[in-house]
C-alpha cells in the first residue's frame, strides 16, 4: 500500500501540463500594411518564439504572455505579422525546487511592410 501512494506522489510532483489553444490563420500585435498580397509576399517557415518564466522554490519570477513570445518570434525574423499559426502553452513543477510555465507560438513570418 505504501509503495502505491509512493508511486502516485512521484508521479503527481513531476507531472506537467501542456495546453494547445489553437491554430490560427493570421496572429500579430504591430500595425501592419493592409494593402499586401499575401501570397507575392517572402516569409520565413517554422519561425518559433517563446516567453519562458521560471518557479524558485514557491515564488514565480513573473508570468509568462502570449505577447511576449508574439514579439519574440517577429523580432527574430524582423517581421511583423505570423500566419499558420499554433499557440501552446506549457507548465511543470517540482514542489519546493524549480517550476518552469510559458507559452510558444510557431508559425511562418511574414513582413509586410517596407520600413
Amino acid at each position: 500500500m505504501m509503495r502505491r501512494l509512493s508511486v502516485v506522489l512521484c508521479a503527481l510532483c513531476l507531472s506537467a501540463c501542456s495546453v494547445r489553444h489553437g491554430n490560427f490563420t493570421v496572429l500579430s500585435n504591430k500595425l501592419i500594411s493592409t494593402k499586401f498580397g499575401i501570397e507575392e509576399l517572402s516569409r520565413r517557415r517554422n519561425v518559433v518564439g517563446k516567453n519562458t518564466e521560471h518557479m524558485i522554490i514557491l515564488f514565480p519570477t513573473g508570468t509568462p504572455k502570449l505577447e511576449e513570445a508574439l514579439n519574440d518570434a517577429l523580432n527574430k525574423t524582423d517581421t511583423d505579422l505570423m500566419t499558420d499559426v499554433s499557440v501552446e502553452s506549457w507548465f511543470w513543477y517540482i514542489p519546493y525546487v524549480y517550476g518552469n510555465a510559458g507559452w510558444e507560438v510557431k508559425g511562418d513570418a511574414v513582413k509586410t511592410r517596407k520600413n
